[in-house]
């Protein structure tokens, strides 16, 4: 039974009770509590002139001080983001505000200019007109954040996390920095990095959470490994989040006798291979922690904390295949998998940072993802139900891929895959039937072309196969 909570209260409260301790700091200088709070009351405000309030609001933000006021504004006034990543085309996002039916988007200068429909700039220049103060109270089943996963024939598939939902993720994150599932010794003094895009995984259990804890973090507008090895020097972090490849190449820049401040290093989307995860740890210090979650479910499920990467790094492989324990505030279950081995099954949780719309008549709900567990209770993944493709930490969603491939001039059917990689642990791979076989150079050529323009770098396939017939699914 669904209850009402207050829009946004826990992050406003903890921006007031911080005042003037600066808590974001980048490249523009910084922003303390106070100021956060009274420039989010000035977007909401307009918001709310617009008559926006409980409706949806497309995002669409590089990391930056904007960026955390627009996805604050937008919660304060009891409304549902729709958060797209800053770096695909302005024609992908434009059809993702499309699908989900917003009635506004925001956006930053740079992508502004790009997008379609009903579109207002806002860079964190406080818009004139009245502030903001009110308190919206929401029905906690009400959806905060419509995250989109592809559209395909115009239509939008998306991932839904209520109010309730979101307000659980944020105190389960706290929970696990303050008792040691992130990594011993978390304290008031602590400080973070924040170079993951702030719509993606680094907001559920970093940039937020941080924020509710009235914490200090950087912010870098885009990952670059060695401006994050020197904002971890500058400002002593303690912390961050980020994807297997951004830990490997700060690794490769990082010297080789470096004393790092991190304690709480999170890395999220996929694991890493033992040989790899060694290299790294070695580098990066004692402090490396893997998290698994899903959108759908809340993030994270399960942990693989660093007295296990310690093992690891001693030399158990096994460990290594593992994205850790279940975390003690959700329940897990192994579902039926037609045609897996026995002992594996679909993962299913009951939690209470799942939507209620997710949850099937017992409370379940069904993930998607294959996997066993060995006798010491850490979870193995064994693959997707559904052919997902987890490139790189991206998830890349075959049907979109193979519209956009099928629109090209020249292409008849195609199927997309994702193939075992060394780099990206699967690789976005297109089979092809051409029209006209005799032509295929110059239709990969026009594939090249073509495909940037309607979807994001990481969706883009690495190889084209020509073939007379596609390849049976499996």
């Amino acid at each position: 039974m669904s209850a009402t909570v207050v829009a946004g209260q826990n992050i406003r409260t903890a921006l007031h009770s911080a005042a003037d301790r600066d808590l974001l700091v980048g490249d523009q200088g910084a922003r303390t509590g106070r100021e956060i709070a009274e420039r989010t009351c000035r977007l909401a405000g307009a918001l709310v002139a617009r008559g926006l309030t409980g409706r949806r609001i497309g995002l669409m933000y590089r990391n930056g001080f904007a960026a955390y006021e627009a996805f604050l504004a937008v919660e304060w006034i009891g409304a549902t983001r729709v958060p797209v990543d800053p770096d695909v085309p302005p024609v992908e996002a434009s059809a993702v505000f499309a699908g989900a039916a917003v009635d506004l988007v925001l956006a930053d200068e740079e992508h502004v200019a790009g997008l379609t429909g009903d579109v207002l700039g806002y860079d964190g220049v406080p818009p004139s007109g009245s502030s903001w103060t009110d308190q919206i109270e929401v029905d906690s089943d009400t959806t905060l954040v419509l995250y989109p996963r592809q559209v395909v024939g115009g239509a939008l598939h998306a991932v839904t996390t209520s109010y309730g939902n979101w307000d659980a993720v944020l105190r389960i994150n706290r929970e696990l920095y303050r008792t040691g599932w992130y990594g011993p010794g978390f304290d008031d003094r602590e400080v973070l990095l924040t170079m993951q895009q702030l719509m993606h995984g680094t907001g559920m259990v970093a940039s937020f959470p941080f924020l509710s804890m009235g914490l200090p973090q950087v912010v870098l507008d885009r990952f670059d490994a060695d401006r994050a090895l020197q904002a971890v020097h500058e400002h002593h972090v303690t912390a961050t989040f980020g994807v297997p490849g951004m830990l490997t190449r700060m690794a490769d820049r990082a010297q080789e006798d470096a004393v790092l401040s991190l304690r709480h290093t999170l890395y999220g989307g996929a694991p890493l291979a033992a040989t790899e995860l060694r290299r790294v740890r070695r580098v990066l210090g004692p402090s490396m922690v893997q998290l698994y979650g899903r959108f759908e479910a809340g993030w994270p499920l399960a942990v693989l904390g660093t007295s296990e990467h310690e093992q690891i790094l001693a030399g158990d492989d096994e460990l290594a295949s593992s994205c850790g324990r279940f975390i003690p505030q959700i329940e897990v279950r192994l579902g039926d998998a037609p045609g897996k081995p026995p002992g594996y099954g679909e993962l299913q949780t009951r939690s209470p940072m799942v939507s209620p719309e997710l949850l099937d008549p017992e409370g379940w709900c069904s993930l998607g993802d294959v996997a066993y567990l060995d006798d010491g209770g850490y979870v193995h993944l064994a693959g997707r139900l559904d052919g997902m493709i987890n490139t790189g930490s991206y998830h890349v969603y075959p049907g979109q891929v193979a519209e956009a491939v099928e629109s090209v001039a020249g292409v008849l059917r195609a199927r997309i895959t994702g193939e075992p990689d060394p780099t990206w642990g699967e690789a976005v791979t297109a089979y092809i039937v051409p029209e006209d076989p005799a032509d295929w150079s110059n239709l990969v050529d026009r594939l090249r072309s073509n495909l940037p323009q309607r979807l994001a770098r990481y969706k883009i396939p690495k190889s084209y196969h020509q073939v007379a017939e596609l390849p049976a699914a499996d």
